[in-house]
């Protein structure tokens, strides 16, 4: 397994060197354009992250001062490789390179009075936004039961990605009648805003808000900023939210040498917020835009590009590119089917055991990826029954664990002594006595003073509230505030030695003596460790904010050991920007991929990213690629029959015999399943009587029969009644199929219409699926089927 999109990836290793000559065309071209607007769409696989860092030293080479560029991408791991490359094509150059949060944590820091801030402010992770969200919602006398903070915090993310702020939130959608969560969030925002502000602090999604406020309302900041930096180099700009977009054209408005590159068919984060239109708009933005299309993979062979591009040639919102490469023709995209995720589980052990010892193929070579982390369980088991060594890219990131947590509150504490959220965290770790109580008592008195709480601390004596035991308790925290605030503006390693030692924390760890234990305390040690290596790459420029910002922004997840030697699992979204020799992808069904969330929406654009999802998997792989599918599989604990994807059927595959063992399966098995009492009333779970009864399915098939309006196919209740709806304009769609109509079922996949029957909204339509070949029969205007394409 190597890096690739966002590092040295089979691009770089087929074509590397120093001078333009190892250039493709567009490449070059890319590299050579010097002023105005250029968007690069650099297909996977296709070099594009060298010819961003090639492009920036063409730049210098032209007389550009280095402190010019900007570049920027999303994660830091991505910046840090870009960082090095530029440095090895530039030595001693100085290039803004960085992330687009690091950027603006930046910006922040040196006008944080614009936006109500202190220079000392706190970067919240998730667990602190809950922890303070829990606390407004105290305050709100809100139920945090009821309203999860989450949620609450997911609407609020959503808005600052958008670019609403607290107060536009409030008056848009307080008393909202009909959505509560939306009221709710509506008397939140603003109340969790000020509780922020209160603790001199910002959340991520602050950090690219603030920036927006500071550009939009203050036109000499903007102005200085767009002249400062002349050239913009933007990485993954398909990935960009609203907020995110207005800052390039803010940055790139007076002199717009902006250059973006990215793919929109690698668009798949929409559910965090990006926009995929703001690189299919790029031209209409720019309109003397040049645009250069990297369409030479240097990763993948000729038969997984052909798959890759027979799907994605399905998607209406692109811009079209077609795939090509040098690479040979390769093994065959091999479509399996199995009985059940047992059988698909062990299939894939088989072979990967078959390939490392007839082969000789390092497990390290070979990435199984899934839709949902839950479809991990059964090939974790059938991996470990063959001795298979693996990995799953997942779990807690090293910033995110209790015991770092714990350490890094102190710190932020003695730097921000307004955080309360740190302050609630180790006010009590170790155990000094000081409970949740006396913790609300202290910072409630805090509040009421207008004082931060570790000042609330020196005077404990004066809270009234508060017993003689815990005053002292509370003083005592106080003082040793004080005593390691003394040497907060030395060396950051210094200071995380004073607070292990002065607290006590490495002591208890060494006392508890268990293997959980040690472990925690070397997760301590490593931190500092990582204060150390600060404190000697930043020399006099470090500072003990600078080091607390810079442990905000790094802490990314889903990272995985290249040398471990061990077979990769990881989800889809995780997979990108790596690449692997041998790539297997589960459980490509109906439900699972595309997931049931895009098929209950109707929504074209969730199903799109879908698409993208899938194709990203595919491109991951560089000689064989296997997808697979089962007849079965459990779903939310209960059995079902399961469709094949219509993505398979869009990339003309068939089913490998040679691989594939579906063993008796299909309806009859399916219907056998039913027989236990257990499965009577089967349904997915999530679903309203209402939308279980909208669709009146009649299934002509012998393999299928109908049963109290809930569609069934071989026995098994199937799903699709869940997926009804829509607007009264789609169900008149609906009712207006013709035969020889192409259809779309969320189940089933795709069909033709072969017969059709009564009118209006009795009309009935019979289809044809391709996958299965079976017929079945819908009441048109009830029915999720979707018109794809014109008619012919």
């Amino acid at each position: 397994m190597k890096n690739s999109d966002n590092g040295f990836d089979a691009a770089d290793a087929a074509v590397a060197g120093s001078g333009a000559n190892d250039l493709t065309e567009p490449q070059n071209a890319a590299v050579e354009h010097f002023e105005g607007p250029l968007l690069v769409l650099a297909g996977p696989g296709s070099g594009k992250t060298r010819v961003i860092t090639r492009r920036i030293a063409r730049l210098v080479e032209r007389g550009v001062d280095p402190r010019e560029i900007l570049a920027i991408t999303f994660t830091n791991k991505a910046a840090g490789e870009m960082g090095t490359r530029v440095q090895q094509l530039l030595p001693g150059a100085y290039v803004w390179v960085s992330t687009f949060h690091r950027f603006c944590a930046r910006l922040l820091r040196k006008r944080p009075e614009a936006v109500g801030l202190k220079t000392n402010f706190s970067i919240y992770d998730t667990a602190d936004q809950q922890q303070l969200m829990k606390q407004v919602l105290r305050d709100l006398d809100i139920d945090a039961t009821h309203y999860s903070p989450r949620k609450l915090l997911h609407q609020i993310g959503h808005a600052k990605n958008a670019m609403i702020t607290a107060e536009t939130y409030a008056r848009q959608f307080n008393d909202r009648v009909g959505d509560h969560m939306q009221s709710v969030t509506a008397k939140v925002y603003p109340a969790y805003q000020r509780a922020l502000l209160d603790a001199n602090a910002v959340d991520f999604d602050d950090l690219l808000l603030h920036v927006v406020m500071l550009l939009s309302e203050n036109e000499e900041i903007r102005s200085d900023l767009d002249n400062r930096f002349k050239f913009v180099l933007v990485d993954e700009y398909q990935d960009t939210n609203t907020a995110q977009y207005t800052i390039v054209r803010a940055l790139a408005q007076d002199e717009p040498h902006v250059c973006v590159t990215g793919d929109p068919d690698q668009s798949i984060y929409g559910w965090r917020g990006a926009k995929i239109e703001n690189i299919l708009k790029f031209e209409r933005d720019y309109p003397d835009a040049t645009t250069i299309r990297l369409e030479d993979n240097f990763r993948s062979t000729k038969s997984i590009l052909k798959a890759a591009d027979d799907l994605i040639a399905h998607n209406v919102h692109r811009k079209k590119k077609v795939l090509r490469t040098q690479n040979d023709d390769g093994r065959d995209v091999t479509r399996m089917r199995l009985r059940d995720g047992k059988a698909e589980a062990e299939a894939i052990a088989e072979r990967i055991v078959d390939a490392h010892r007839e082969e000789g193929r390092p497990y390290s070579d070979i990435a199984i990826f899934y839709r949902v982390n839950a479809l991990s369980r059964e090939i974790e088991r059938a991996l470990g029954r063959q001795k298979i060594p693996y990995q799953v890219a997942a779990g807690t990131a090293f910033y995110d664990r209790a015991e770092v947590k714990d350490v890094l509150g102190y710190l932020r504490l003695i730097a921000n002594p307004d955080d309360v959220v740190a302050f609630r965290r180790i006010v009590n770790k170790p155990k000094r006595a000081i409970g949740d109580k006396t913790q609300q008592r202290v910072t409630s008195w805090a509040e009421e003073q207008r004082v931060d709480a570790v000042e609330a601390s020196r005077h404990a004596e004066q809270i009234k509230s508060l017993s003689k035991r815990a005053a002292t308790s509370v003083k005592k925290f106080g003082a040793l505030i004080d005593a390691l605030d003394e040497h907060a503006e030395g060396p950051v390693g210094e200071l995380m030695k004073q607070v292990l030692d002065q607290t006590g924390y490495a002591e208890e760890l060494k006392n508890e003596d268990s293997e959980e234990s040690m472990q925690r305390l070397a997760n301590v040690e490593e931190l500092l460790t990582a204060a150390c290596e600060y404190d000697r790459e930043a020399g006099e420029e470090g500072s003990l904010p600078g080091f607390l910002e810079q442990t905000s922004l790094t802490n990314e997840t889903d990272t995985v050991d290249e040398e471990a030697g061990k077979v990769t699992l990881m989800t889809l979204h995780a997979a990108k920007g790596l690449e692997f020799p041998v790539v297997f992808v589960v459980a490509v069904e109906q439900m699972l991929l595309p997931h049931e969330r895009s098929l209950k929406s109707h929504s074209i654009m969730e199903l799109e990213e879908e698409r993208r999802l899938l194709f990203v998997g595919i491109t991951r792989a560089m000689e064989e690629l296997t997808l697979s599918h089962v007849e079965r599989r459990e779903f939310r604990g209960r059995p079902t029959l399961a469709v094949p994807s219509e993505f398979l059927s869009e990339m003309n595959l068939e089913v490998d015999d040679r691989v594939s063992d579906p063993g008796r399966g299909g309806p009859a098995a399916a219907e056998e399943w039913e027989n236990h009492s257990d499965f009577d009333d089967f349904a997915f779970g999530d679903a309203s009587e209402e939308t279980e009864n909208s669709n009146e399915k009649i299934e002509e098939s012998p393999k299928a029969k109908p049963s109290q309006g809930q569609p069934k196919v071989g026995g098994l209740t199937t799903g699709a009644a869940l997926l009804g709806g829509g607007t009264s304009q789609q169900a008149e769609l609906r009712a207006g199929f013709a035969v020889g109509d192409k259809v779309r079922h969320p189940r089933y996949g795709t069909g033709i219409v072969v017969e059709t029957d009564g009118f209006a909204r009795n009309r009935r339509v019979t289809v044809e699926f391709e996958d299965s070949q079976d017929r079945a029969t819908f009441v048109a205007d009830k029915s999720p089927l979707q018109p794809i394409g014109l008619r012919p």
